[in-house]
């Protein structure tokens, strides 16, 4: 039993007990023997059943408690006599807790008017007292039904918190899976560029330097007998171009096999994609070829640069996007730069993407700004260090 259920019997029954205890001196004082220990039975069994949790109970096995309760108490207040009456108090308690709907106030109802039309026609209360009675019966139901309530609310708040919490763990899961599957997808786009340089490499310059090699070959035997200068420089270029042909063949292998660096290549596929599917021109600036990046860095700007082309797409009519990349020896540099209708009588107000960047680039040390240009598009700005670690925590992709 959860220390929440117990304190929320031991409340009903304080409640019962400070509305008995009301009652005991003036039943001690005022009935017979058997009307008190009659008194007190009902009362130990209005403990007992407060007592009893709800979950042990069916809602028939309720409804035919509280008529057996209700008709003791009345049988106990027409023929025994005494403070019987006294005891409707706790049974309201426990109808307006106990039963729910419209059948709570139906029993309730039934109850109380069967108790006041008992006491109005027997003459155990004066009419003046048996005002008092009523409101004292309908407070005791009105309290009982209001914790009811508000119990329910409390259990039905807390169910939609664990429901919530249990679909933010499974929203959590299924955003790691698609981290893990973007990443996937970069490292597919890198080596899949990387082979076809290297085939690139090996169909063209492979094919031409092995075609000068048996050229040359040819020329060697045709000047056999001609001067030795000719002879040694034929030799040379021989082992030039041989020289060359390992050399390339080595590089290419390396490059179609290598899967552990990340760069440029995932920016790049993700530009040429999506140029295809809108239309808008989209171009990757950088003075090198590529840049060796680590993942966390690669998957950052990686997001960094959907965002930005996501918000150009939606917010502006641009028909060019450009992206700059530089490697400004310990920090890389990226822009992010369209045409797009917006000027800079505009102002910007920093939405969710914009907030997103910011949390992106804090991981990692990043600073970014953004401004309109003249005379019309948008400009992101991004300076990464490359060799300061990130901060602790995985980073929020």
């Amino acid at each position: 039993m959860s220390l929440k259920a117990i304190q929320k019997r031991l409340l009903i029954i304080w409640f019962s007990v400070l509305i008995i205890l009301s009652l005991l001196p003036n039943s001690f004082m005022r009935e017979t023997p058997i009307q008190f220990y009659t008194t007190m039975v009902l009362f130990f069994f209005y403990i007992v059943l407060f007592w009893v949790s709800k979950k042990n109970w069916k809602p028939y096995q309720i409804e035919l408690v509280t008529i057996l309760l209700g008709s003791m108490s009345l049988i106990k207040s027409v023929f025994i006599g005494g403070e019987g009456f006294g005891m409707m108090l706790p049974l309201a308690v426990f109808i307006g807790f106990h039963i729910e709907g419209k059948r709570s106030l139906a029993y309730a109802t039934f109850f109380g008017v069967c108790t006041t039309l008992s006491l109005y026609f027997e003459d155990i209360l004066q009419l003046a007292h048996i005002v008092p009675f009523i409101l004292t019966y309908i407070g005791c139901y009105i309290g009982a039904r209001g914790y009811r309530i508000q119990d329910t609310a409390y259990k039905t708040n807390q169910l939609h918190l664990e429901e919530l919490q249990q679909a933010h763990a499974e929203l959590q899961e299924a955003h790691e899976q698609l981290q893990e599957a973007a990443l996937h997808t970069m490292q597919v786009a890198v080596l899949e560029e990387r082979t076809r340089i290297a085939r690139d490499i090996h169909d063209a310059l492979g094919h031409s330097l092995t075609s000068l090699i048996v050229q040359l070959h040819a020329v060697k035997y045709m000047l056999q007998d001609g001067p030795p200068q000719a002879q040694e420089a034929i030799r040379n270029m021989l082992g030039v171009a041989k020289q060359s042909l390992e050399e390339i063949r080595s590089s290419v292998h390396t490059l179609a096999v290598d899967k552990t660096s990340l760069g440029l290549t995932p920016l790049r596929a993700m530009l040429s994609q999506a140029e295809k599917h809108t239309g808008v021109k989209m171009e990757l600036v950088t003075d090198k070829l590529d840049i060796t990046l680590s993942q966390e860095i690669t998957i950052t700007i990686y997001r960094i640069l959907q965002e930005a082309v996501t918000n150009t797409l939606r917010h502006s009519d641009a028909k060019h996007i450009e992206v700059v990349v530089e490697n400004r020896g310990q920090h890389l540099w990226f822009s992010i730069r369209d045409d797009g209708s917006i000027t800079p009588k505009q102002a910007v107000k920093p939405g969710f993407g914009l907030h997103g960047i910011q949390e992106r680039l804090t991981k990692l040390n990043g600073r970014f700004r953004y401004f309109v240009r003249t005379p019309h598009g948008f400009q992101i700005d991004v300076e990464i260090p490359l060799n300061t670690p990130p901060q602790e925590g995985s980073i929020r992709r």
